[in-house]
């Protein structure tokens, strides 16, 4: 019986830990950025939900954001999304979001021009404001408006790139903070290598299995809190049965 005692105990602590390790990751307090499929319940300068899939049909327009969290005296960004141009296509953007939001702020918009349809689109904003009015905290740093063209998954990722081939990275996702230095570069590239959340759109189709992170985070949680319920419960009886065995008193 202590066994069983032992093993329900060791039980509680697992499932405590891995509580923990789902609602509260590593690097919390660092600054992030990624891609929210479903833009719902965001502001500008607010995160709601991010979700790493959406779905839609055949011709639809719908919105994914470029977000960024907890983020310090940001000045300037860039980045560039990738997508599958078979499937989907870049048709529109707005910049003027979180970088807009500060009294004074004037944000010039550097991205391409649209529609795109190589699969590879280049966003980027710069606050010029005289004087400089950065921005810190969370917010979203481009909506960007997408059409899809035809049934499949296609990705949405802040991706990097090795233009010439020659093994080192040439662009890549970058924040700049109001004195010109780089946000989140920890090996010295110019490049963010902080947390990245990239998404998926699915047209015409499921998300893929575990394409939406936080509805999987969720069942997660769930299912570590009754296998604690079960350990209490093991607990419990094993307790009742050793009193039942008790010795009765001469």
């Amino acid at each position: 019986m202590r066994l069983a005692l032992l093993a329900a105990t060791a039980a509680i602590s697992t499932a405590v830990l891995i509580l923990l390790s789902v609602s509260s990751p590593v690097g919390a307090d660092d600054t992030s950025i990624g891609v929210d499929a479903d833009p719902t319940g965001n502001t500008a300068t607010g995160l709601g939900t991010i979700d790493s899939c959406v779905e839609v049909a055949t011709g639809d327009t719908f919105q994914v954001d470029i977000f960024v969290r907890d983020v310090t005296d940001l000045l300037a960004w860039s980045a560039d999304l990738q997508t599958d141009p078979e499937i989907v296509q870049i048709v529109d953007r707005d910049v003027e979001l979180f970088q807009a939001a500060n009294e004074g702020s004037n944000v010039f918009d550097g991205s391409q021009p649209t529609p795109d349809g190589d699969g590879s689109y280049s966003l980027s904003a710069v606050d010029t404001a005289d004087p400089e009015s950065p921005d810190s905290g969370s917010g979203i740093l481009a909506r960007v408006t997408i059409e899809a063209l035809a049934a499949g998954v296609s990705p949405l990722v802040l991706a990097f790139s090795d233009v010439d081939d020659d093994g080192t990275i040439d662009r890549g996702p970058f924040l700049r903070d109001v004195n010109a230095e780089p946000i989140g570069d920890d090996n010295g590239d110019t490049f963010f290598d902080g947390d990245i959340d990239d998404a998926q759109v699915a047209v015409d189709t499921p998300c893929p299995v575990g394409g939406d992170d936080d509805d999987l985070s969720v069942w997660v949680i769930v299912a570590v809190v009754l296998g604690a319920a079960a350990a209490l419960a093991a607990i419990g009886i094993a307790a009742i049965v050793l009193r039942g065995r008790r010795p009765s008193a001469a």
